[in-house]
């Protein structure tokens, strides 16, 4: 397998400074789904093979509460609460969809180039980066690799961690695990992934 070259990126924004850090990611054909059998609930089967055909890009790192807070302030929007934790170099949480949706809109007009979330197959994808294990880096949290519950990071089931904080996968992208939840672009409904 040939080794993948990370190509980045930032787009200027109209109303000063840089767009988050973007990598380029290549067309991809993959196996989506539990291929190692931990799937408890039963929505990631069938496992099946899919073809992301046309070349994207995704943010190297989560979307930090510095850069989301630039967009509320001057669309006007309330900043989300960061539950205690600190702001700056933290991904933001506590956004809805919508608003994942209206900063993404809000990077294509500041940038005049098209931002959008990513469907699940494209996260999957790049969150896997050509493995086929649980994770990234092999099927157990192991101690060091992500903020989780039991991963043994000082934020485990604490706190966030701020971006950047682990090791990359292949394609060059931090925290595909652990951490915060991402949001994606398609519709989820639990217990649909078997039809």
């Amino acid at each position: 397998q040939q080794r993948f070259k990370s190509v980045m990126f930032s787009d200027a924004l109209a109303s000063g400074g840089k767009g988050p850090v973007m990598i380029k990611i290549p067309v991809i054909r993959f196996k989506m789904g539990d291929l190692n059998g931990s799937d408890i609930e039963g929505d990631e089967k069938p496992v099946r093979w899919v073809n992301i055909s046309k070349r994207f890009a995704v943010s190297r790192k989560e979307v930090t509460f510095d850069q989301y807070d630039q967009f509320a302030q001057i669309t006007g929007q309330k900043k989300p609460s960061d539950n205690g934790w600190g702001r700056g170099n933290r991904p933001v949480i506590n956004v809805t969809w919508e608003e994942a949706k209206a900063y993404t809109q809000w990077l294509s007009k500041e940038t005049g180039q098209s931002y959008r979330l990513l469907s699940e197959a494209e996260w999957e994808a790049v969150a896997r980066a050509g493995t086929s294990t649980r994770y990234y880096w092999g099927n157990q949290p192991g101690r060091g690799n992500a903020n989780c519950y039991g991963c043994g990071s000082k934020w485990d089931n604490k706190m966030t961690a701020p971006v950047g904080s682990f090791s990359p996968n292949d394609y060059g992208l931090f925290d595909m695990s652990g951490n915060v939840w991402e949001w994606v672009s398609d519709w989820y409904q639990f217990g649909q992934g078997n039809r």
